[in-house]
């Protein structure tokens, strides 16, 4: 008897394709992949024949036109698995920092008075279908990706880092941003990035999304404390959306 290959589908909706091309930095790991499992729909490796059923479905990008929402609910229906993949697809990326009562001003200003937007309001994918995994980050890290892909193929259900980022940054030596009156999300987010921006001379941005039992309260008083009251309103907007969908 022939065992049947593994069916795997990457897709992509409102993005920068940053995530698909960390997976394609897998290179060799990709080929071992193959031999194991077909990936019969990706833009950017191949043409699609049909479309599912499907094993595992990775998602990355935002839901931001019809279009994405109408295809985020058909690969649903056609997948064992949805793993969101990257920030966009998580927690809504920076479209979604962005407060939906002043889009309209933005748009304006970038595309004129007579543009007429097709987007709709920003959103994580969870918030219209329901998502199995997650890939964080902005792009996604490569021994991430590859520890929660092998986990789903050997059918066992991946755990997510349950420490800050402070905790990698202090493992790194690195000093403290906001003891240096700087705002940094290090302490509300999720590890597991390598504290990979605060090593290299910026801030967390969040990416990574909220640690589990993040205090909001007293992340929002310390940027306030600090003269970042509009820092706190992004954070918490995107955060607040990602909350919503749990």
């Amino acid at each position: 008897m022939i065992n049947k290959k593994l069916q795997i589908a990457i897709f992509d909706l409102t993005d920068c394709e940053g995530c698909e091309l960390q997976l394609l930095n897998l290179k060799d790991k990709l080929l071992k992949l193959a031999e194991i499992a077909d990936i019969p729909i990706w833009r950017l490796a191949k043409t699609p024949t049909e479309f599912g059923p499907f094993d595992v479905a990775l998602i990355e990008g935002t839901p931001m036109s019809r279009d994405d929402i109408k295809l985020a609910k058909k690969v649903r229906e056609n997948s064992k698995i949805v793993v969101a993949v990257g920030a966009c697809a998580h927690l809504g990326g920076i479209p979604a920092a962005v407060d939906e009562k002043k889009r309209d001003k933005f748009l304006k200003e970038v595309y004129g008075d007579k543009y007429k937007s097709k987007a709709v309001a920003a959103k994580p994918l969870s918030a219209y279908i329901h998502v199995n995994h997650f890939i964080h980050g902005c792009p996604i890290d490569l021994d991430e990706a590859e520890r929660v892909i092998v986990d789903i193929l050997m059918d066992k259900n991946p755990v997510s880092p349950s420490h800050p980022v402070c905790l990698e940054c202090k493992e790194r030596e690195n000093p403290c941003l906001l003891l240096k009156s700087e705002p940094c999300q290090g302490p509300i987010t999720e590890g597991g990035c390598k504290a990979v921006c605060p090593s290299n001379g910026l801030r967390c941005w969040g990416c990574q999304g909220p640690v589990k039992y993040a205090n909001f309260g007293a992340m929002e008083k310390n940027l306030e404390r600090l003269g970042f009251k509009d820092q706190t309103e992004n954070i918490m907007n995107i955060f607040s959306k990602e909350r919503d969908t749990k």
